[in-house]
């Protein structure tokens, strides 16, 4: 497995939606997006960091952000997530563990008498991919506990737009 880098080009995965539609993130030529890959329907704690996301999607918007949420959660699972929780922003759903391996993401079993026992998820992550289709920011969690705060990753857009700001960690 390779790891996702700063600068990679972000990587073509077929994204099945909700709305009934497919979406290639690294075809949004022209435009910046913000995929923020949640833990599942399990997760209270992804519920309430896509509800503060709901509440800055517009600031988001305002700098041409597009926002796409997504899980490894199969399509009812998902459906019944926006439903719950009055979600509006767009969601993928089944992600496959490869697919969350190509994003670098980590991987989890859930627990022992879960409803989804022997099933895996992926833990949190949030992509940025610039208009040129790279890699802008990548942050990965194995832990529900650890995510980037939502404000502090609009201001720091903001930050790179206006200051036409590089990629950041390219030295190895």
């Amino acid at each position: 497995m390779s790891v996702l880098k700063p600068a990679d080009p972000f990587p073509s995965i077929k994204l099945s939606m909700v709305s009934g539609d497919t979406r290639v993130l690294a075809d949004n030529a022209g435009r910046w997006t913000l995929f923020i890959v949640y833990r599942g329907d399990h997760c209270p704690r992804c519920k309430a960091y896509v509800a503060h996301l709901h509440e800055l999607a517009a600031a988001y918007n305002a700098r041409e952000v597009d926002i796409v949420l997504g899980s490894m959660d199969p399509e009812p699972v998902a459906k019944r997530t926006i439903e719950q929780n009055a979600w509006t922003l767009p969601v993928a759903f089944g992600l496959s563990e490869d697919e969350c391996r190509q994003l670098s993401m980590y991987i989890t079993a859930h627990e022992s008498g879960s409803e989804r026992e022997g099933k895996n998820y992926s833990e949190p992550g949030l992509y940025l991919i610039n208009p040129e289709g790279l890699t802008q920011v990548i942050a990965t969690s194995n832990s529900p506990s650890v995510r980037p705060d939502l404000d502090v990753v609009l201001d720091g857009i903001i930050g790179t737009q206006d200051r036409n700001l590089p990629i950041r960690g390219l030295v190895v």
